[in-house]
């Protein structure tokens, strides 16, 4: 009988390459642990499930005066699969909504969007924002900047308030861009800096900007910050600009290009107002030769409408929506979308939040590598409100050939974390799926399940040990590969080319 191994096969040791510059982890030698008592003191969860979980962060306030940020750290208490970054964003705003004179406001109430996707953040403040004067706006765009660039996942902030750019001025024609993290808390002088900026806006400006595009599968788009120089602080300028940006492509890995905006355009895009006067529109007019530059590039017109419509209104101060045609036709609604919904603009204008679903967030995953018995890291990307869950990794692992085919979501019948480890429950289908692999396959299959569980993924509270149970139960072995009784932990000396 094929020994069993153990569950402390993990332990590492670290050697020193000649070199002085790489590291290798090697495994030490399994355990034979047969006839050795292994038992779990918790059961099986029968359901999906997160503790709550006490956090200490730091949040970056702003004095009372409003004239810098002062670190004040705050334990938050929040779902264990919460971001930790998103925690941290609603302590601030809770803090800034009870200690702060903004009645015109109502701050807090009706915040709707925080977005993450591949270090970029985007905050959705509700339009009543835009009552504040532009120096408190900026105040609190520092604070929410400081406080999520306090995690390692956050590089880039995006303030928006009601779906749009707001001008940094009152004029409202200086875009703000993205922002990263400052060692300056000063906020008078940062908004200073930015003044003097504005006044001389029109010799030219250089902006960090978002820019959206769709992900290699066509089914999601990514957002991808650089830095933009514009001929002025104009919308128009704004506009032509990154029209022109977005036809130059993407430099992530895990996007691919777009038609170029500007090689299919019929007349030149115009700022207008709509039909019943109220709102601002940025309008396209694409000629028919679109639909068929599309087609091949395997994009679907929902997926390139969400790209144009997050990148032009998250820097584009002043409008409202995107009002589109493409061969004399004005497009009102999109019946088919990757994301399944189906998206009707309100006076043929489409507004960032038409797209909410379209955002995809980048996760990391642990696939077969080319050499036996190995993993390596690889990335996929899920829908934003799956970013965090352990559910929705197990489910895209099933998609690659680290697991055997023919299981699907159905066969995990629980995902739960508690306060040391994770729980999985799977099926008896995926139990027999899993013996009928040779031993090294198995062992692969398992720790690409242990590595991607815990896989740091930003969340409140993030266990480093994994029990699995089949119908509730726990086995010694299945394809006699491991000793699966207990918890595993991440085994990083199977991962090659890290």
């Amino acid at each position: 009988m094929k020994k069993r191994m153990s569950l402390c096969a993990l332990l590492l040791v670290l050697l020193a390459l000649t070199s002085g510059c790489t590291t290798q982890l090697v495994e030490r030698e399994a355990e034979d642990l047969t006839g050795v008592e292994i038992h779990l003191d918790v059961q099986a969860p029968q359901e999906d499930g997160a503790i709550t979980h006490e956090e200490t962060v730091t949040l970056y306030v702003l004095s009372e005066d409003g004239s810098r940020l002062n670190p004040v750290p705050r334990t938050i208490t929040a779902d264990s699969d919460m971001s930790r970054s998103e925690a941290a964003l609603q302590a601030l705003l809770d803090h800034t909504q009870e200690n702060y004179a903004w009645p015109e406001v109502g701050l807090v109430t009706g915040t709707r969007v925080y977005e993450l996707s591949g270090g970029v953040a985007t905050v959705d403040l509700p339009a009543r924002a835009r009552a504040l004067t532009p120096e408190k706006l900026f105040g609190l765009r520092m604070a929410i900047t400081s406080t999520l660039t306090e995690f390692s996942e956050v590089s880039y902030v995006n303030v928006l308030v009601g779906g749009r750019e707001e001008g940094f001025d009152l004029a409202g024609t200086l875009a703000v861009g993205a922002l990263s993290r400052q060692n300056d808390l000063d906020v008078d002088a940062q908004y200073m800096r930015l003044d003097e900026l504005r006044q001389s806006a029109d010799n030219g400006v250089a902006r960090d900007t978002t820019l959206y595009f769709p992900s290699a599968d066509g089914q999601w788009t990514l957002p991808e910050v650089r830095s933009v120089t514009y001929a002025s602080s104009s919308a128009i300028d704004y506009l032509y600009t990154l029209l022109e940006e977005l036809g130059r492509g993407t430099n992530n890995p895990l996007a691919t290009d777009m038609p170029a905006p500007m090689k299919y355009i019929e007349e030149m895009p115009e700022i207008v107002r709509t039909e019943d006067g109220a709102a601002r529109a940025i309008e396209i007019q694409f000629n028919a030769s679109l639909d068929e530059a599309l087609e091949e590039a395997g994009l679907t017109r929902a997926v390139y409408l969400a790209a144009l419509t997050d990148t032009l209104m998250g820097f584009v101060p002043g409008v409202d929506g995107l009002r589109v045609l493409i061969g004399g036709d004005v497009l009102e609604a999109l019946e088919q979308t990757p994301w399944g919904e189906a998206v009707v603009s309100e006076y043929a204008v489409f507004a960032r939040d038409d797209f909410a679903e379209a955002v995809g967030a980048p996760v990391v995953i642990y696939v077969p590598a080319q050499q036996e018995g190995k993993l390596q890291k690889s990335a996929c990307v899920l829908a934003q409100d799956c970013r965090t869950s352990l559910r929705d990794r197990l489910t895209a692992l099933m998609r690659t050939p680290a697991l055997p085919s023919g299981l699907s979501d159905a066969d995990i019948l629980a995902v739960s974390t508690q306060e040391d480890r994770i729980l999985v429950n799977l099926s008896g289908a995926f139990a027999e799926a899993l013996s009928q692999l040779d031993a090294g396959q198995e062992r692969v299959a398992i720790y690409a399940m242990v590595n991607t569980l815990t896989e740091p993924r930003g969340a409140v509270w993030e266990p480093e040990r994994v029990a699995f149970f089949f119908e509730g139960e726990q086995v010694a072995q299945l394809a006699g590969g491991l000793e699966l009784r207990g918890d595993l932990t991440r085994n990083p000396g199977m991962v090659v080319n890290p």
